[in-house]
């Protein structure tokens, strides 16, 4: 990272302090130390970024200019599989992620690229319908797809390079401008990125710009209360969600949100323990239990429950929690203290409801620096106990016992307020999908696999969030139709 740029704004092209100087540091979850200081944006910065965005969208040839758009595409990919290593060292230093998911977290979705790329080339921009005949007139019709204009994209912190990605790529490629708006916990992703278009691509001036804030709702609501903001694509927790919705619907502004989720893995009484544990652990405890998508609700057969509370903590008594850089590290840290607080409250609360920690549950002594829970396991819980309803957003994962059919499994499944994504392991594959297709959420991975992917469209039910992700679905979120008649 170029040295002074590490804790800048980008707007209209260029590496700014924040207008009245102000600056937060960056605090590596591992260890505490300081990873690097960054500017804390005012609104006045909000508002020369949305500016910048705004005129690039209405004066320079990008909204239109698909060929263009493809070409920096191809450049920003290259660019960022040289600088991957650097992306790499700043996910582990501001977001605790280990060494072993960032082939998955960096690596894979550069490559993702392609896809957009691809899209920009496949996409039915232009369609000609045959003619029509209604009230007398007979007409030819056209349909198009425009770019909605200026996005605010709005990023979390446990996946900031991919999320980063998610939101900027598409929204490039289908030919809006950008304010990116990264976490206070993470923005360093986002700067390095910024780096990368200015310096090694021909992305115009004011198409693409990040700003960084220790409070968000300074340039949070900064950003959502512009009105020449035209779109809204958020991924974070539900009542955030709920209040860029709200304010969007100043103005009827566009609106994608991915929220939280509370997925249910549903282990029934004839699924293969030995492949369906390990692969539960790992897809719940992965990024310390961080993730919307973890399959953090298990309901097991009673036939099995006893069997699979001691594979559960056999397997992760076996996990290696600690340096996220060692590449033998399972888990690395939670992302601040505060988060470890309300881990832990969760779990406590649950302890003292009646339920009982099969392993973990306690707060570790990890080198006696940073912010680590142990991956735990709570049962004997009510299917609609607080911890059971509620996101923990950490290495929690709660057992549910049923004692009756597949409809009972199900039943419990859904009762949730949330619809992200569920997960089913079962030897008979038609048993599977007869069930999948009864859960009410946006995904459903059926034993060892895994519906995340760049083609396919993601999304939650209730109030998991609106809208996609991903795939052409998801590209379309970008965009809006204009029907155009002309006389046949």
């Amino acid at each position: 990272m170029s040295q002074g740029m590490e804790g800048l704004l980008f707007i209209d092209g260029k590496f700014t302090e924040a207008s009245d100087g102000g600056r937060f540091d960056v605090i590596n979850p591992a260890n505490e130390e300081v990873v690097g200081s960054v500017a804390d944006a005012t609104l006045k910065d909000v508002d020369a970024a949305v500016s910048a965005a705004r005129r690039a969208f209405d004066e320079t040839s990008w909204s239109h200019d698909r060929h263009f758009r493809r070409t920096c595409l191809l450049q920003l990919q290259e660019a960022l599989r040289k600088e991957v290593q650097g992306f790499r060292e700043i996910q582990t230093a501001e977001a605790g992620i280990t060494t072993s998911a960032l082939v998955t977290q960096v690596d894979g979705n550069i490559n993702d690229i392609s896809y957009d790329v691809d899209m920009i080339d496949s996409f039915g921009w232009e369609t000609d319908f045959p003619i029509y005949e209604r009230g007398g007139f007979r007409s030819y019709r056209r349909v198009r797809y425009e770019p909605y204009g200026v996005l605010g994209a709005i990023t979390p912190w446990n996946a900031p390079f991919a999320l980063n990605l998610w939101k900027s790529i598409p929204g490039l490629a289908t030919g809006n401008t950008i304010v990116l708006k990264t976490a206070p916990d993470t923005p360093l992703a986002g700067v390095m990125l910024a780096r990368v278009v200015q310096e090694q691509t021909d992305i115009p001036e004011g198409v693409f710009n990040v700003i960084s804030s220790y409070d968000n709702a300074i340039a949070g609501d900064g950003l959502t209360a512009d009105p020449r903001v035209d779109m809204y694509h958020f991924t974070g927790s539900v009542p955030v969600g709920q209040r860029i919705a709200e304010r969007a619907a100043i103005g009827l502004r566009k609106v994608v949100l991915e929220l939280g989720g509370k997925s249910a893995n549903i282990v029934l009484d004839d699924a293969d323990l030995d492949t369906a544990i390990p692969f539960s652990v790992r897809s719940c405890m992965s990024n310390a239990g961080q993730g919307c998508l973890k399959p953090t609700r298990m309901i097991a057969h009673a036939s099995v429950y006893d069997e699979v509370l001691e594979r559960l903590a056999a397997n992760i008594n076996s996990m290696v929690v600690g340096d996220p850089r060692d590449p033998k590290t399972d888990m690395g840290p939670i992302i601040r203290r505060a988060q470890v607080e309300k881990i832990a409250g969760f779990v406590d609360r649950a302890r003292s409801d009646g339920a009982r920690v099969v392993v973990g549950g306690k707060i570790p002594d990890v080198g006696g620096k940073g912010f680590w829970y142990e991956p735990t396991v709570v049962a004997n819980v009510d299917e609609n106990a607080e911890i059971a309803q509620n996101e923990v957003f950490g290495p929690v994962l709660v057992v549910i016992k049923y004692d009756g059919d597949d409809n009972e499994a199900v039943r419990i499944a859904n009762n949730t307020r949330y619809g992200l994504s569920g997960y089913v392991q079962t030897r008979d594959t038609d048993r599977a999908f007869r069930i999948a297709n009864r859960l009410r959420t946006g995904t459903v991975n059926i034993g060892r696999s895994m519906s995340m992917s760049v083609d396919t469209p993601f999304g939650g039910w209730g109030i998991s969030g609106l809208g996609r992700e991903h795939g052409e679905e998801g590209w379309r979120e970008f965009l809006q139709s204009k029907t155009i008649a002309s006389p046949a």
